[in-house]
């Protein structure tokens, strides 16, 4: 096989960045674009070189093919478009959330295991780890003209913070810690009032979150803890673990990693040249990351390497979610509880 035929399932993160990325690599061929809008999803396939436009995604995935569908959607589509995709024979590249609950992704999942598809992190620098803290502020709905009114702001749509980077940040302790055990969360809306702005300018109120704490805790005694905001009017993350040792610390104050250590001035440590992933100019920053997503998923599905993260870890994250969700809702802590694959998912042979 020369290139793998991609569908791309959404017009919005999958226009502006997927498609760079997938336009780039010699062993992609994008073959159609799917969004909401018939107007403009024709228009972004002509900007973009592709040869077919369509409102309706179920015939372009029965038509086209596809050996690779990426859902880039209003997570309240993820599951139908994925499931869909699978039953086609398409491998699958699904944007976080997967799904709106766990039980979905663990549909996903099984059904990805069952067709034998694949789907898209130590050295001791710090001792034992113990401690993981992820701080983020955000001026997404600082105001309501900050945004419009979208699916991001709608609950029963998979919309909120906590779906949007929470998903992120909670995996980024997964790879430090393992899997949480239990998590007491706090997830709410702080500023509910959306749009209008002159490009939406559709206002509502919002029933997603746009505000979250998370509480982990993992099975050798680590914490972690996500605390998010996205109505403050300033943007800025941070990123620390804690370990017996010493600890990383990287924020977005000049993008430097320290190392700090008791009786020691901070450290400094260089980013390795294979991790600047800068951007190039005018292009989206999130272009660049996902061009080496992209090569890595190439050489997955040509046999070469797992892919990782599987949708595994998407069944994970997805849980960790639903429980955050459940301890809010009831202001207790809440167990992680981890769907098993389903039996007939197992791999033959």
């Amino acid at each position: 096989m020369d290139s793998f035929r991609v569908v791309l399932l959404g017009a919005g993160f999958a226009r502006t960045v997927q498609a760079v990325a997938f336009a780039r690599h010699p062993g992609f061929r994008i073959v159609a674009l799917a969004g909401a809008s018939a107007e403009k999803t024709a228009r972004a396939a002509r900007e973009l070189g592709i040869p077919r436009a369509s409102t309706d995604w179920r015939r372009l995935l029965d038509e086209e093919s596809p050996d690779l569908a990426s859902v880039a959607t209003p997570v309240d589509l993820h599951h139908p478009m994925a499931m869909a995709a699978l039953e086609a024979g398409a491998h699958v590249l699904c944007e976080k959330p997967t799904a709106l609950h766990r039980f979905q992704a663990a549909e996903i999942r099984d059904r990805a295991l069952a067709r034998e598809r694949v789907a898209l992190v130590r050295e001791g620098a710090i001792g034992t780890p113990r401690r993981g803290e992820i701080l983020g502020r955000y001026a997404i709905w600082h105001r309501p003209e900050s945004r419009g009114m979208t699916w991001l702001s709608e609950r029963r749509r998979g919309g909120g913070i906590l779906g949007a980077l929470g998903s992120h940040h909670t995996d980024c302790l997964r790879l430090f810690f393992g899997e949480p055990r239990s998590v007491l969360a706090t997830v709410r809306v702080l500023q509910p009032r959306r749009g209008p702005t002159p490009e939406l300018p559709q206002a509502g109120m919002a029933t997603a979150d746009d505000a979250c704490t998370l509480h982990y805790d993992f099975a050798d005694g680590a914490t972690g803890l996500v605390d998010l905001n996205a109505t403050t009017p300033y943007r800025w993350e941070r990123f620390e673990i804690q370990g017996s040792d010493a600890a990383l610390r990287w924020d977005e104050t000049g993008y430097r990693l320290w190392r700090i250590a008791p009786g020691r001035e901070p450290e400094e440590i260089a980013t390795p040249e294979a991790l600047r992933l800068a951007p190039r100019a005018g292009e989206p920053a999130l272009v660049a990351p996902f061009e080496v997503m992209v090569e890595r998923m190439y050489r997955a599905l040509k046999g070469e390497r797992p892919m990782e993260p599987s949708f595994d870890e998407a069944v994970a994250v997805q849980s960790a979610l639903d429980a955050a969700r459940a301890s809010s809702d009831s202001g207790a802590r809440v167990a992680v509880e981890i769907p098993a694959r389903a039996t007939a998912a197992v791999r033959p042979g």
